[in-house]
């Protein structure tokens, strides 16, 4: 059973299809995709090493004949927007964007290598990294708190409990806009899904297929790898 979606931009549509979702497992649907609130630099984007189809482990083929039944179809698709949601999120914290920080007294560059972050939204490292940890499986979420980019851990509490963000975060370059991505599910079995997403480019407008697969954990359904 496929089922495929469409978000757009309204927190109160969100919920109302996520309900809908609950009824017509075959319906296309139309969920958010927030912006990330609170931090002050505009959005940007940035082309990460791995490829989304990419996975830590080889993929088990899919069971011969394997059919979700409705209800689990509607779990994995609930489960599949929200992932989507926060891996937007995750990418635009590590890889894209960052978070905006105070400027040390007298400009002077910070001992620690740190800067301290200047949000009204993410005030904590466990705020950020819990939701890390609820997006993907253990060792992706691991590569993704200390070191992401290739130069060490993007986030620290420093030492007078501030949230800092590394000294020279520069975001990586991308030019792929999740405005209105379009969601297709793909179950595998009962613990493994296949997720198919439509971007697109921003430069020409172009449709951007990606792949990811979920995996349902005891925490819950997590993703394999960061969609970029």
């Amino acid at each position: 059973m496929k089922l495929k979606g469409k978000y757009s931009e309204s927190a109160v549509l969100y919920a109302v299809i996520l309900g809908v979702a609950a009824v017509l497992a075959v319906a296309v649907f139309f969920v958010v995709l927030h912006f990330i609130g609170g931090d002050k630099k505009p959005a940007e984007a940035s082309e990460p090493a791995a490829s989304a189809s990419q996975t830590e482990e080889t993929e088990p083929p899919k069971e011969s004949g394997y059919e979700a039944d409705r209800d689990l179809a509607n779990e994995m698709f609930d489960a599949a927007a929200d992932l989507i949601y926060k891996n937007y999120t995750v990418l635009r914290l590590y890889y894209t964007k960052g978070l905006d920080h105070k400027d040390e007294p007298y400009g002077n560059a910070p001992e620690d290598g740190y800067y301290t972050v200047d949000s009204d939204t993410y005030t904590s490292l466990e705020q950020i990294e819990e939701i890390v940890d609820s997006t993907y499986v253990k060792s992706c979420a691991t590569e993704i708190k200390t070191n992401p980019l290739g130069y060490g851990a993007i986030y620290k509490t420093r030492e007078n409990g501030t949230l800092g963000i590394i000294e020279n975060y520069t975001p990586m370059p991308y030019d792929m806009s999740w405005e209105n991505p379009q969601l297709e599910i793909d179950p595998q079995s009962d613990t493994e899904c296949i997720i198919n997403i439509t971007i697109h480019n921003k430069t020409d407008g172009a449709e951007v297929p990606l792949t990811a697969t979920m995996v349902k954990k005891s925490a819950g359904w997590r993703l394999q790898t960061v969609i970029f």
